[in-house]
This record gives structure tokens, C-alpha cells and sequence, in this order.
């Protein structure tokens, strides 16, 4: 039943933002989120208790909010000691399930999220700042490689080249965001990435837009894209941003996911990462004072330089490491 729920979690917020909206401010109560512990606690339980009998870890890593609690429990049911760590991968602000103060460890992306952690109770020595896991592969482009990426992709070397991106789906109105940034004949060039969305890449390819518009589907080199690119144009995702401030990449938010999203807007804007642009000319003009090249560009680029947590990934390793080998050391101490 578990997964049937998560199941629906794609369908929904392509079809429905403001009902999951709902959903995620109804289940984030005191109240409501005891019940769904109490009515999914048991399989999980039992589920998380046959993998550590399994599998024998010395820690348990969470990467969901629904699991701290219950994992807690089953590592206390599994005979020896064992470290729980949780890794919140929202970027601002969260669902109070992911903040369970009995956890060995629980890492922050951000400091306005080890904020919220530690509000919520949270041991501040148990929280640290490592920021959002993300693929070690984005990062900066070295001297002279945005231009070689774009030879490769057959860009223009020269032109000022937007990324379009939304999701591995394809949706948050990436049609309507291409059509307003390139109906027209404009000095920028646009990379376009429709996910799996193969009727949306079949649409924009066959338009015959007036400003050079590469469209592509699902791709699995979007660190490459990303270091190809002078901006990118995103809902505000959490891994969008952390991946965009790994490569140094300015944003541009056209939406967000009602809930864990909405404080994301504000991050990105207030940092000096980037604009919001709900509206299709909003993005229009945004793009026009970038494509600019100056000094506005030229800042956002270097505050995303500076927030972004490019080896968060390997950091997080380390820390589950150290943990593991304390716990292992306990277990092995007390045979």
C-alpha cells in the first residue's frame, strides 16, 4: 500500500499542484502525521526490520520523511546498536517528518535549513551543513569546455544558449516557456529538454522556431548541458537548483511545487542566484538583461559559485563512514 501512495506522487503534481499542495500541508500537523505513522508504521517496521536482519548494517541512511521514526524503531527491535543518519534533500524548508531529534545525525543543505532543524528540536550537534547530494560530475566548466560542449552538441560557440528544462517528465509548462523564448528571432540559442515526455519533444521539434533550438528527450548527460549553458530555466526543485549551483549556473524559476517548493523561490532570489518569472514575458525580459552578458549575469554566476556544495555527495559518504566504523567498533567491543 506504501508504494501504491508513492506511486501516485508523479501523477499528481503533473495533473494537480494545488491538490498535492493540500495533501502536503494537511499530512505536515502533529495530528495527521502520528496517524500516518500509525496506520503505515507496521509494514514499514517490519519491512526496515527484515533488511537490517539481512543485511546487518551498522548504519541506516534515510532519504524520506515518512521513514526516520519508524527505522528508529526497527533498529531498536534488531538486537545491537545502530546508527540512524537522515539526509534532507528539501532545500529550505520541510515536512516535520523529516526532523527526528533521536537520529545519530541529520545533514542540512542549506543553513536556513539547519535552522528549521534545529527549531524543530533537533540536537544542534547533531546537525551539519553538507548541502544537497548531486552527481560529482556537475561542477564549473573548465577554461575553453563550455565552447568544445557546444561544438559537440552543434551549437554556436558564440551565442548566449538558455537550458529549458522540466523534469524527467517533461512537464511545468516547458512548451509554452520554449515557444515565448524563441517564436520570435532572438540573439540566444536554447537547449530544450523534454524528459520522457516524447509527444512534448515530437511538438517543439517539428515548430521550425526562428531562433536556433536544439530539442532533445531524456538525456543522461546533463552535467555536459548544464556546463554547455549560460542560464537555465527550471520549476524550483531542490535537485535542479543544487545541480545549478554546482555548475555555477544563474536559474530562472517559473514555478514551484505548492508545499516543500514555494520557500525555494525565495532561496534562489534572495541569495542573487536568480529571478522568478511566472509569466511568459516576465521570462522574456529576464532573459533579455542576461542575454546581456553584463554585470548581472556575471554576479548571479559567481553567487551560485559561492553557495553551492559541489562535493556534498562525497561529504555525506565520509560522515556515514564515520559513523559506521563507531558503531562497528561498539558492536565488535561488546562480543
Amino acid at each position: 500500500m506504501t508504494r501504491k501512495l508513492a506511486s501516485l506522487y508523479s501523477p499528481m503534481i503533473q495533473r494537480s499542484r494545488v491538490a498535492w499542495g493540500a495533501v502536503y500541508h494537511t499530512s505536515n500537523t502533529k495530528p495527521t502525521f502520528a496517524a500516518l505513522r500509525a496506520v503505515f508504521g507496521r509494514g514499514m517496521r517490519k519491512a526496515t526490520v527484515d533488511l537490517i536482519k539481512q543485511h546487518d548494517p551498522d548504519v541506516v541512511l534515510s532519504v524520506h520523511p515518512l521513514m526516520n521514526h519508524m527505522t528508529y524503531q526497527a533498529i531498536q527491535k534488531s538486537g545491537r546498536q545502530r546508527a540512524l543518519m537522515t539526509v534532507i534533500t528539501d532545500l529550505v524548508d520541510f515536512h516535520r517528518g523529516w526532523t527526528f531529534s533521536k537520529a545519530d545525525l541529520v545533514v542540512v543543505p542549506t543553513e536556513l535549513a539547519r535552522t528549521v532543524a534545529i527549531r524543530r528540536r533537533v540536537p544542534p550537534d547533531r546537525v551539519k551543513l553538507l548541502g544537497l547530494p548531486v552527481d560529482l560530475r556537475f561542477r564549473p566548466p573548465a577554461p575553453g569546455e563550455k565552447e568544445a560542449l557546444r561544438r559537440r552538441f552543434g551549437l554556436d560557440e558564440s551565442r548566449f544558449t538558455i537550458l529549458v528544462i522540466g523534469g524527467a517528465a517533461g512537464a511545468g509548462g516547458l512548451m509554452k516557456q520554449v515557444t515565448a523564448l524563441s517564436e520570435e528571432p532572438q540573439q540566444w540559442q536554447i537547449v530544450a529538454v523534454c524528459g520522457r515526455n516524447e509527444k512534448l519533444r515530437r511538438r517543439l521539434a517539428s515548430l521550425g522556431l526562428p531562433t536556433p533550438t536544439l530539442v532533445l528527450g531524456f538525456v543522461d548527460y546533463m552535467p555536459e548541458l548544464m556546463r554547455a549553458c549560460d542560464v537555465i530555466v527550471t520549476k524550483a526543485g531542490p535537485g535542479a537548483i543544487a545541480e545549478a549551483l554546482a555548475t555555477g549556473l544563474p536559474l530562472v524559476i517559473t514555478g514551484f511545487l505548492p508545499g516543500q517548493e514555494s520557500p525555494n523561490v525565495d532561496f534562489v532570489v534572495r541569495s542573487g542566484v536568480g529571478k522568478y518569472s511566472p509569466k511568459d514575458d516576465e521570462l522574456l525580459e529576464e532573459i533579455r538583461v542576461l542575454a546581456e552578458g553584463g554585470p548581472t549575469w556575471r554576479e548571479m554566476s559567481r553567487r551560485a559559485a559561492e553557495l553551492a556544495h559541489p562535493y556534498a555527495s562525497s561529504d555525506i559518504a565520509r560522515e556515514c563512514l564515520l559513523l559506521a566504523a563507531r558503531y562497528r567498533a561498539s558492536a565488535q567491543a561488546s562480543l
